[in-house]
């Protein structure tokens, strides 16, 4: 199967177009096992710094541009698993929220949900209020659903309270946390199994956000009502292997033009990248990867600038490496691939951003067990 992926990968090669050349900077090699990057303007320069999760550290710390000087936010975080930063108080500096003290099974699982507020100089530790406590806090996102610029927390949990592995059968909910009162309240109660990502998108170029999710159960749409009426729909099903290989992983938007897609790895932590295609009211699935080892990290972006998205992917496991996607055709039926980095990146999670400000997307990915964090500097086609 996967002799037959690379052929036809190979056949269609001679068509699509150039990709860039990348140059690799190591950020560092220092981290225990990284799990998520966050690329966030700290220190108000118009350049994004990095924030690097470390599931295995007990520091939360951020890497400021362009030297990437390593400072410390936090200490005595254990198990953090996940971030995400918003202006919540309007005074033009993002605040930090994290999920820490991680653990797989409700009973083991603290699931502490913090805010992270910088002092007048972002170098120095800043200051953390508990929000909540949520066994098994997973992903937290910040989200637009009214289209206003005002945010409000998601948070999903991994598993639902009385799940036991390896099916985890029970109901998984989502949350949302107004900035200000903090007050947990239920968005969504109906996902299954394993929840493993939610992604806020504007889906198709509306100005309201929505979200994506991946669990058990496929991908989904959820979208909120100025009323607070709160709609689910299921867009696939993702892989129907039995549980625990079933349903999605990971989710991304993309376009091609004016075409749509979604990018996916499944099943949960799978070997398979995945692209959907809008098919009238259906999505076609179509299997560009089939021979991932713990696929987990998925981002999308124009890395060339012909207006049509390519596709980053990597996984943890053996063999790990990281793979651009590129779309041969403008509907995305067809596809061909080039391998980022192979052997030296197992990447948990990477983002598409322009870090070194001359307005070319570059990508940006941290190891698990390579313990690193890099930038791939976009260097433009030759």
């Amino acid at each position: 199967m996967r002799q037959m992926i690379l052929t036809a990968f190979l056949a269609l090669a001679a068509t699509a177009g150039e990709l860039p050349r990348f140059r690799e900077i190591t950020v560092t090699s220092s981290v225990e096992m990284g799990y998520q990057l966050l690329a966030v303007d700290l220190n108000g320069d118009g350049r994004k710094d990095l924030i690097a999760i470390d599931e295995r550290a007990s520091e939360l710390a951020w890497y400021e541009n362009p030297a990437w000087t390593r400072h410390v936010i936090a200490s005595d975080v254990p198990r953090q698993l996940n971030a995400d930063a918003w202006d919540t108080d309007g005074d033009g500096r993002p605040e930090i929220v994290l999920a820490y003290r991680f653990e797989s099974s409700p009973e083991r699982s603290v699931g502490n949900v913090a805010m992270l507020k910088a002092g007048p100089d972002p170098r120095q530790p800043w200051t953390m209020t508990e929000i909540d406590r949520v066994p098994t806090a997973h992903r937290v996102r910040f989200i637009d659903f009214d289209g206003t610029g005002k945010k409000v927390l998601l948070l999903g949990p991994m598993v639902g309270m009385k799940a036991k592995a390896p099916l985890n059968d029970d109901d998984v909910p989502v949350y949302l946390y107004r900035p200000g009162a903090w007050k947990r309240e239920l968005l969504h109660g109906k996902l299954h199994g394993i929840l493993h990502a939610i992604v806020p998108v504007r889906w198709r170029g509306a100005k309201k956000e929505q979200l994506l999710t991946a669990s058990f159960l496929g991908l989904h749409r959820i979208e909120r009502n100025g009323k607070g009426e709160v709609t689910a729909t299921q867009i696939a099903r993702g892989d129907q292997r039995e549980c625990p290989q079933c349903g999605s992983s990971e989710v991304r938007q993309g376009r091609l033009g004016r075409q749509w897609f979604l990018a996916a790895i499944e099943p949960w932590h799978g070997n398979q990248v995945v692209v959907y295609i809008p098919e009238g009211k259906r999505w076609t699935r179509n299997v560009l990867e089939g021979a991932m080892t713990n696929g987990h990290a998925l981002a999308v972006g124009d890395l060339d600038g012909d207006g049509r998205d390519e596709i980053v992917c990597g996984f943890r496991g053996k063999g790990h490496r990281v793979t651009i996607y590129q779309a041969v055709d403008a509907r995305g039926r067809k596809w061909t691939s080039q391998v980022l980095d192979d052997g030296g990146m197992a990447a948990a999670d990477c983002r598409i951003e322009d870090l070194t400000g001359d307005g070319r997307p570059d990508i940006a990915c941290a190891g698990a067990s390579t313990k690193n964090v890099k930038i791939y500097e976009n260097l433009g086609r030759q």
